[in-house]
């Protein structure tokens, strides 16, 4: 019997996020007034501090990765779907930009690559879908397979920054993965 299930037998809160909190870190949480890549100032003991309490903005509150958001509801796509920590990575479908958003860690830039997300991006573009990859401080979008092949090819920031481009997103150079 796997761990996890030891624990839920006992009683105990299992959560799939584990140590994880990407979200709470790499996306603008305009709520709490949280801007990019700037750790949300609520995390505690890798999770979150105002968890569950009733001053957690309704946007924490609802917010589920593609990971957690499979698990949750027993997706048949649950075992394909990184988990973020593995993958370096996450994303979600954001359903007033109607695209895919996919968020990569800037202190693991290339272990998305390896993982089952680009598989799972090439079917979000295959059906039609944009993609809006931030990396870095750079935001992509993307809305063919060439492009989104082109980015998997080579370090697109590495390129674009050797070409003299700045982060697009300002916040980035406060990036502190601790």
């Amino acid at each position: 019997m796997g761990q996890a299930k030891k624990k839920r037998e006992a009683g105990a809160r299992i959560s799939w996020c584990r140590t994880c909190t990407y979200c709470c870190v790499l996306p603008t949480i305009t709520a709490l007034d949280k801007p990019m890549y700037r750790r949300c100032g609520h995390i505690r003991d890798q999770g979150c501090g105002i968890f569950g309490e009733s001053q957690r903005p309704a946007a924490c509150i609802s917010y589920n990765c593609a990971y957690l958001s499979a698990r949750l509801a027993g997706s048949p796509d649950r075992n394909r779907i990184p988990h973020p920590l593995e993958a370096g990575a996450y994303f979600h479908r954001d359903p007033v930009e109607k695209a895919v958003v996919l968020f990569i860690a800037p202190d693991r830039p290339a272990a998305w690559k390896a993982s089952a997300i680009p598989a799972l991006m090439r079917n979000v573009l295959g059906q039609g879908e944009t993609l809006v990859i931030f990396d870095r401080g750079h935001q992509m979008t993307i809305s063919t397979l060439p492009q989104f092949e082109a980015v998997l090819a080579r370090d697109f920031v590495a390129f674009v920054e050797s070409e003299g481009r700045k982060p697009d997103i300002p916040s980035f150079t406060e990036w502190n993965p601790a």
